[in-house]
């Protein structure tokens, strides 16, 4: 359930990546000379952005691992999906980064200096380069799905989180590469609307998840320790 609503929050999120990622998208190198070599270039970028996307869901996966481990796992969850929820209300109230904007200038200097360094080179590895660096710039959608992916608990969940929530910003990126994507004020709109919504629904999702509810396929029961015999079972 969390991995499928990973894709729709990338899909709606998409139109925050087109309004922030979109002028490197557009300013991209060209490599080859025909029609197909530029598509493989441009696919080769996204590969890059979800390489960048996957490699940080699970470092966080790591750390919600070891939680997890430690028996905190449910806790965790639930505080994720919180934490998803209110990131994502505030987002729809206040239209701003939640991070200073000068401390987020300051800490991305190296990655935004190797990008002007990368774009003005012409190759297939460039660009997978490129999207590498452009995965690596802060971004509320992407920061919404980290804390998303931190509460699943385990390094291939939220890697694969990642991956997915990554795979979902693909359609409206690599159109915006090819210069063929034009949105108009309405559509912006509700595409900066639907990815906080997406993001309160995962954040729920989490939430259940963690409250251990014995739902199939969305809330699991929580784990019966070894050695505990309960009242009802018979000696």
């Amino acid at each position: 359930m969390e991995l499928i609503t990973a894709v729709f929050l990338g899909l709606a999120g998409s139109m925050h990546c087109a309004g922030m990622c979109g002028p490197i998208a557009l300013a991209l190198p060209t490599s080859g000379n025909t029609k197909w070599e530029r598509l493989v270039g441009r696919l080769l970028y996204q590969f890059g952005r979800i390489t960048t996307y996957s490699f940080l869901g699970a470092l966080i996966g790591l750390g919600g691992s070891a939680i997890s481990m430690a028996g905190y796992g449910r806790a965790l969850s639930i505080v994720a999906g919180s934490m998803m929820i209110v990131a994502a209300i505030l987002q729809l109230l206040w239209h701003r980064s939640l991070l200073p904007a000068a401390f987020l200038h300051r800490i991305t200097a190296p990655v935004r200096t190797a990008l002007q360094k990368h774009l003005t080179k012409r190759s297939r590895s460039t660009l997978y380069i490129i999207g590498i660096l452009n995965g690596l710039l802060p971004c509320g959608v992407v920061t919404a799905a980290l804390i998303g992916a931190a509460g699943l608990g385990s390094v291939g969940g939220s890697a694969a989180f990642m991956a997915l929530f990554g795979l979902g910003t693909v359609p409206m990126m690599f159109g915006i590469s090819l210069g063929g994507v034009v949105m108009g004020p309405a559509m912006r709109s509700a595409f900066r609307v639907a990815a906080p919504v997406i993001a309160v629904v995962l954040g729920c999702v989490i939430i259940v998840r963690g409250m251990a509810l014995d739902i199939p396929y969305l809330s699991p029961p929580a784990p019966v320790e070894h050695g505990k015999v309960s009242c009802c079972e018979e000696q």
